[in-house]
């Protein structure tokens, strides 16, 4: 996997959050030796966590999750005010990832960097997981409510894959298809629909050298109301649009357009699909990590994924306008709900 992919894939599955004064920001910093930083959401008050890479906050505010080590990456939680770490996972792989609500639970990926990889639920009270699929997943998203997990899978990796969305019930049970078109993948659950990438093949001369193309669609939890959001053209060695935060009311969708050496942050209106990118559109513009919940703002990061030590964790209007920086030097932000 690129590090541009995994970059994407990590920022997939922030939720939408609310403004608030007492929210908390975690960052990166470091490009060999990761650095876990916090501080409040207008990056005041900046603090070092911990030594790790990827940092996600859980929803109110408390703990933050990382990863470390190298020959085996450990998924750890730590209190946001500091203190002891705890395993949660030993064998994590990156790809799905995903906080519930309520902070009791984490989706994400574990297995082997080639071969079969596992979709693991862990209650990070106590400290245990259980296995909702085996395959391979590139993102996973939990229902407003918590109860529910939607992702995606597909047997193997390959180049044009076979994947599609299922959905299985956080108390336990068989999952259920959502699709079978075997072209879905991506899926982030909205308040009330779930937007997810749907693939198609390549056309023109140089379809035999190039990848699948992504665009937004939108589909109902209980299956019905699938349709397209977006159908945008994309460019040779391009990839197209994946979801990463919606608003509150579900009219606004916060999106990454990526591919080759192209990474920048795209609006998308629902209903209407229009479209607008937000910031610049450069190669590497902004990297969207999370939308507030009244979607007014986004927060994200600068400079692209492989220069942390140029990035910068900033804030910047969903309309367009003045761009705010909250940290200097340092990538990957996630807010908490502050609640």
């Amino acid at each position: 996997m690129s590090r541009l992919s995994l970059l994407l894939l990590l920022l997939i599955g922030a939720l939408a959050i609310p403004a608030s004064a007492s929210a908390t920001l975690v960052f990166e910093r470091g490009s060999y030796t990761g650095q876990i930083w916090t501080a409040r959401d207008d990056g005041s008050g900046q603090r070092r966590l911990v030594q790790g890479d990827d940092p996600h906050i859980s929803p109110d505010g408390t703990l933050v999750s990382y990863v470390t080590g190298k020959q085996t990456t450990l998924l750890k939680v730590i209190p946001a005010a500091g203190g002891t770490a705890r395993t949660l996972l030993t064998d994590w792989r990156g790809g799905p990832f995903d906080w519930s609500a309520d902070g009791r639970w984490i989706v994400t990926a574990g297995g082997p960097e080639i071969g079969t990889q596992k979709l693991y639920l862990i209650d990070v009270p106590a400290g245990t997981s259980r296995v909702l699929a085996t395959g391979s997943f590139s993102n996973a998203s939990f229902s407003p409510a918590g109860d529910q997990v939607v992702y995606d899978r597909s047997a193997a990796q390959t180049a044009f894959p076979r994947v599609d969305l299922y959905i299985a019930p956080v108390a336990g049970g068989p999952a259920r298809a959502l699709t079978t078109d075997h072209h879905s993948l991506n899926p982030l659950w909205g308040p009330t629909q779930i937007a997810f990438s749907h693939w198609a093949r390549p056309t023109g001369r140089h379809r035999n050298e190039d990848g699948p193309k992504w665009n937004l669609w939108l589909i109902s939890p209980d299956g019905t109301g699938t349709r397209a959001l977006t159908k945008r053209r994309v460019p040779w060695l391009l990839t197209g649009l994946m979801a990463t935060s919606w608003s509150a009311d579900g009219t606004r969708l916060l999106s990454q357009f990526g591919g080759q050496d192209t990474s920048y942050a795209v609006g998308v209106e629902v209903p209407s699909g229009r479209q607008h990118v937000i910031g610049k559109n450069a190669e590497y513009g902004l990297a969207g990590a999370q939308l507030t919940a009244d979607g007014a703002t986004v927060l994200g990061a600068t400079g692209g994924p492989d220069a942390q030590s140029a990035q910068e964790v900033v804030t910047m209007p969903w309309a367009g306008g003045r761009t705010t920086i909250l940290a200097r030097k340092a990538g990957l932000g996630s807010w908490s709900l502050g609640q």
